[in-house]
């Protein structure tokens, strides 16, 4: 190994102090709120189906985009 080869180990191995993991796929009964068209929601995850989540929105029910999750 040169110094080269050490300084960028050590970059790669920083790396992950700089960088946001990926975000968590919700899972059944995990509260989650976001927005969808320009509306606001929030309640709890009943079921997933690919990208799209069924949430129990309190007497009722909405399927919204995974990727439209804020919170």
């Amino acid at each position: 190994m040169n110094a080269h080869e050490n300084e960028y180990l050590a970059a790669i191995a920083g790396m992950a102090d700089h960088t946001m993991p990926p975000a968590q796929q919700p899972a059944p009964g995990d509260f989650v709120s976001g927005m969808t068209e320009g509306k606001r929601w929030s309640g709890r995850v009943e079921f997933i189906e690919g990208n799209r989540m069924t949430l129990d929105v309190g007497g009722g029910w909405v399927a919204v985009p995974v990727t439209d999750i804020t919170h």
